[in-house]
């Protein structure tokens, strides 16, 4: 009789250690969310009224976006609002969120997209999907990265070059400020759409490699093709590290990073009444959930942030932009 009860009372306490370890993670989890939610606000308290569109801005500042490698440091109140479309939730795009104009028709001239750098390693839980911002860009710079246009500052490369990078999180708390609630259905967040035969040939046409047409969030459809065919089996092997690949083959592999610690796949655009296929760059940093994906062997709809320098290169911003 002893030995039972003392066989009950041990199962008790295993019974209440593990509600206790489950209350207690439980709670981590609900401390974590209120922490998110009840986060100390980074972000200017009041801005001075709009004065320039999107467009408008990117055409005050065409040479210094334009240039190459330019930037300029804005002296006066010009001051825009858009919406977050894209931002760091992944780690795929880092330190970078993506603002898209208000109320726009996909595809018409004042359509907008900009990119904004900022230095945090955490800047979606202030700018979730669907948050409109206004900036203000006294004091800061803007030019463009690889040809992208970015708000920012400039920062010297371990090479003694001088790059426009991120913002100070300092210069958030004076420039950037929230307006109203996000807005996860916000009309801003349907991307183009890419995956028919006019959005193919729309791609393959060099004249729509300008700054107006760069950043954009678009939808495209295609094969890597990394993973078609005898390819398929073929693990390449990385010229910086020395290693190969694993199979099945994944997005970014750390044996293939390259100097941007980042691995390049070939999206092939393909579309029965397309005059022909387009291959573009669908590039990936390692280390982050992204990277760590299977490449689906099928034709696939993807969905991230689009781009050029000398061809079009496209940027996942979560696991949920691939669809099969």
């Amino acid at each position: 009789m002893n030995q039972i009860y003392a066989l009950s009372a041990r199962t008790t306490l295993l019974v209440c250690i593990f509600i206790a370890l489950f209350s207690f993670g439980a709670c981590s989890m609900d401390n974590h969310e209120d922490e998110l939610r009840n986060a100390p606000q980074i972000t200017a308290s009041a801005l001075p009224a709009p004065n320039y569109s999107l467009l408008q801005v990117k055409q005050k500042f065409r040479a210094s976006i334009t240039g190459n490698k330019t930037m300029e440091q804005v002296k006066e109140d010009v001051v825009f609002e858009g919406v977050v479309v894209a931002n760091d939730i992944s780690g795929n795009l880092y330190q970078t969120l993506i603002i898209r104009n208000i109320a726009s028709v996909a595809g018409a001239e004042d359509d907008q997209c900009i990119s904004l750098g900022i230095k945090s390693s955490q800047l979606y839980p202030y700018f979730p999907l669907g948050q409109r911002i206004r900036i203000n860009l006294k004091h800061l710079y803007i030019g463009n990265n690889s040809k992208t246009p970015k708000v920012g500052r400039p920062y010297y490369t371990s090479r003694g070059n001088l790059r426009l990078g991120p913002m100070f999180l300092e210069d958030v708390a004076t420039n950037i400020a929230l307006v109203d609630k996000p807005n996860p259905q916000a009309p801003e967040l349907t991307p183009r759409d890419f995956t028919n035969e006019k959005g193919l040939d729309w791609l393959a046409s060099r004249n729509n490699k300008t700054f107006l047409n760069n950043p954009m969030l678009v939808t495209v459809r295609g094969n890597v093709a990394e993973v078609q065919g005898s390819e398929k089996n073929t693990a390449t092997t990385g010229l910086l590290s020395g290693k190969t690949e694993p199979l099945p083959k994944l997005f970014a592999p750390q044996a293939l990073y390259d100097a941007g610690f980042a691995v390049d796949r070939h999206l092939v655009l393909s579309h029965p009444e397309a005059t022909s296929n387009l291959n573009i760059s669908l590039r990936t940093s390692v280390r982050n959930p992204i990277a760590f994906t299977p490449i689906p062997e099928g034709e696939t709809t993807y969905t991230g942030v689009l781009t050029y320098f000398d061809a079009w290169q496209l940027q996942l911003r979560t696991v949920q932009d691939i669809r099969r």
